[in-house]
Order: C-alpha cells, then sequence, then structure tokens
C-alpha cells in the first residue's frame, strides 16, 4: 500500500471543584460505534512494556471554534469529509500509555477522570483491568495541565486516585498554572473557559505539589524516556521519546488533536495557550518526525494513536498496521 494513500485507512464533578466551560463540548454520544471500555494494546519495545489505554473519548457536535477557529466552515467540513472523520463533527479518542519495567510503573498523564460525564474517565477501570492496581503505579508523568491530562489523579471527593506515586512535572509547566495570572491573551479561548481551566487544574496540583519532582527539558528519566518542550499549547507542553535498543517511540501528545490538524497545522485550536507558537511548533515537530521516519504517538488521534508522519504537498498521518488486537512486538 502506497504510504500517500494510507491515511485513507486511518482516519479527542464534584460540588466543591470547577468544571471547565468547554466550548463546543458535547456529552452527546457519536453516530459511531462506542469504544469498549477494556480497550487495551501491548507493545513489546525491546526490554520495555507499554501498555495503552483508553480513557474514553471527546465528541465535538461542532468542532468549531474548538478547532480550526477563524477558518471557513465549509473547508473545515470538507477536510473532515475527505479524511472520513465525520459529517460536520468531531469525536478525539483519549489514548494514555503505562510504562512497565522490571522496577517502575510509570503513568503517562492520568486522562479526564470521573468529572465529565461518562465518555471520559475510563482509566483506572482499564487499568485495574489489565492486573494492575491503582496502588502499583509508581511514577506519573504529567506533560501538561490541560483537564484530560490530570483530571484523573484525584477522585471526585479530592481524594489521589494513585496514592503511593510520585508525580514528574516541568517547573515551567507548574508555574504557568500557579502563578497569579496565567496569560491566555495570546490564545483564542474565551476568558471564562479559562478562567474555569485554571481554577481545575490549579485545585488538583495543590493537591498533588508535596509529591512534584521538577525536570529540566532534553532531561532523561528512568533512563529511558526523554524529555522535550513544545510550547504553544501550554508554555510548558512536554512531549517525550522513549526509547530502548534501536527503538523508539515518540509521543507528541497534544502538539496535534487530529489529522485535520496534520494536514492543516495552521489552524490550530482555540486551547493553544499561545496560538501562533503552537502553529510554530506544530510544523517543526511534524517536520522532525517526517525527516526521521519516527514511529509517532498521539493523545488524542483515532486509537492507539500510533502511526507515522508522511508528506507529499502537505503532511499526513499513516496509521501503524498491525494484524492482531493485542499486542505489537516492534
Amino acid at each position: 500500500m502506497d504510504r500517500r494513500t494510507a491515511i485513507k485507512l486511518g482516519s479527542l464533578s464534584s460540588a466543591s471543584m470547577v468544571v471547565p466551560t468547554l466550548t463546543g463540548f458535547s456529552e452527546k454520544k457519536s453516530n459511531t460505534t462506542i469504544f469498549q471500555k477494556s480497550n487495551n494494546l501491548k507493545i513489546k519495545l525491546n526490554e520495555i512494556d507499554l501498555l495503552l489505554f483508553s480513557d474514553g473519548h471527546v465528541f465535538l457536535e461542532k468542532p468549531q471554534p474548538t478547532f480550526a477557529p477563524g477558518i471557513k466552515a465549509s473547508s473545515l467540513g470538507n477536510e473532515l469529509r475527505s479524511l472520513h472523520l465525520g459529517n460536520g463533527n468531531l469525536d478525539l479518542a483519549i489514548n494514555i500509555m503505562l510504562i512497565k519495567t522490571k522496577d517502575r510503573t510509570i503513568l503517562i498523564d492520568s486522562g479526564s477522570g470521573k468529572h465529565f460525564g461518562e465518555n471520559e474517565g475510563w482509566l483506572l477501570e482499564n487499568i485495574q483491568n489489565s492486573g494492575i492496581k491503582a496502588e502499583e503505579i509508581s511514577d506519573v508523568f504529567i506533560t501538561h495541565g490541560h483537564r484530560d491530562h490530570v483530571g484523573g489523579l484525584i477522585t471526585t471527593n479530592g481524594s489521589l486516585v494513585y496514592p503511593n506515586a510520585n508525580y514528574h512535572m516541568s517547573k515551567r509547566e507548574y508555574d504557568f498554572w500557579m502563578s497569579e495570572n496565567p496569560d491566555f491573551s495570546k490564545s483564542k479561548l474565551n476568558p471564562e473557559a479559562a478562567k474555569n481551566s485554571i481554577n481545575f487544574t490549579r485545585r488538583i496540583l495543590n493537591i498533588i505539589k508535596e509529591r512534584i519532582t521538577f525536570f529540566n527539558y532534553g532531561e532523561t528519566l528512568f533512563s529511558f524516556l526523554q524529555t522535550e518542550l513544545a510550547e504553544g499549547h501550554t508554555p510548558g507542553h512536554t512531549i517525550f521519546t522513549i526509547s530502548s535498543g534501536d527503538k523508539s517511540i515518540k509521543n507528541i501528545v497534544d502538539t496535534v488533536h487530529t489529522p485535520v490538524l496534520i494536514g492543516n497545522p495552521e489552524w490550530g485550536t482555540q486551547w493553544d495557550v499561545d496560538f501562533k507558537k503552537g502553529i510554530d511548533t506544530r510544523k517543526n515537530v511534524l517536520e522532525d518526525c517526517f525527516v526521521k521516519n519516527q514511529l509517532t504517538m498521539s493523545s488524542h488521534l483515532p486509537w492507539p494513536g500510533l502511526g507515522y508522519i508522511g508528506k507529499k504537498d502537505n503532511y499526513y498521518w499513516i496509521p501503524l498496521p498491525f494484524a492482531t488486537p493485542d499486542e505489537i512486538r516492534l
């Protein structure tokens, strides 16, 4: 199969907690088949075992202005239809990675938790169904502070979901959310949504702050997880590469949320704290993945979010082919 055509086969509370207003987000279920909550996928990366879990999905009945703010609705609609991603709506996966080694069980982000309805917050159940207890999670690596990456760290009552874990986060990201007035002036997000997002994230970070260890960009954690700044989506948005021997996976997290943004990186999303910088970073990361022919993962691309970046006139998504649903050996 020609890589250039592969994308055609490929195609993201408690009373005491302020819930973000999510413009364009809907609790209505999509008209496609709902994921089974038990979905998980094992990946053998030489000496490292990876497990991918679904935390559910986010269905956008009206994708704009969440995505492609300021772009003609007809242009977005045509792109969605050409990629078989929806007929005027958009369904986003929430893909979560867990890493198991001999002495650590490391969770990368935590999904949304039980704060935003039944379509999200499946992660803990899925982890437990795989035979891993919440108490066994030794470390949680936080890529950035948005609700669908930190919400699953606490219950609706404010207690820790992973009580024995240490948390790892960039100080740049932490300082942004915990500053007196986080600056959303370069985003296209409405002020009320920004305020609610800040309140939600601050509450969670205040609960876990005594357990947070800060890392530096470019640092390799646990001997196999190399961190990299990919600012724009948030000021400290972190992407990372997991390596074992000659094999690696680069998780670009929220650099892109959908194949639409791969083909149209300049369209962006209103949740990019710095909209212009988000575009520049998106283009740079996509080019790097393409040039290096790097196996790539994203938090919100169609399940399980694994594939490659192709390029002809524009970038495009090439899903990783695999023959069975249970395990991939790279």
